[in-house]
């Protein structure tokens, strides 16, 4: 899971709902839950208890916490396609890249990820204040 020089991955632990198709495993879909590990523009690493098959197509919800106390979460609902599964530190780490952000999900999250990772220090400070 090599980064792209071109698109940083920052570090989080926002929560992820995704659903997996496990029909050809006969298995039921359910929604389940994880961990956004690591998060750029255009992919995710998620960490779960589900083993996310490979080269699948994955609906998920990304849920962004406010950067405001007592401002609601923001969620963005997602397609991507899984590229790859690895065991980290005993779960599924997967790699998703984004295919399809509904309604402005897209610029949503390019804004929070500039806002939390890209502005000086005592400007983010600032926000949080």
């Amino acid at each position: 899971m090599e980064a792209n020089p071109d698109q940083q991955l920052y570090p989080t632990n926002w929560g992820v709902r995704f659903l997996c198709d496990c029909k050809k495993l006969n298995k039921q879909i359910n929604i389940h839950k994880g961990i956004a590990h690591r998060i750029s523009a255009n992919k995710i690493h998620i960490l779960s208890d589900h083993r996310i098959c490979e080269r699948k197509k994955i609906a998920m919800q990304l849920i962004i916490p406010s950067l405001l106390n007592g401002a609601p979460q923001n969620i963005i609902k997602i397609i991507g396609k899984s590229i790859i599964t690895n065991m980290h530190q005993e779960k599924f780490l997967t790699e998703i890249e984004f295919q399809h952000f509904e309604e402005n999900g897209q610029k949503e999250l390019e804004n929070n990820l500039q806002r939390r990772f890209k502005q000086p220090l005592c400007e983010t400070t600032a926000l949080r204040a």
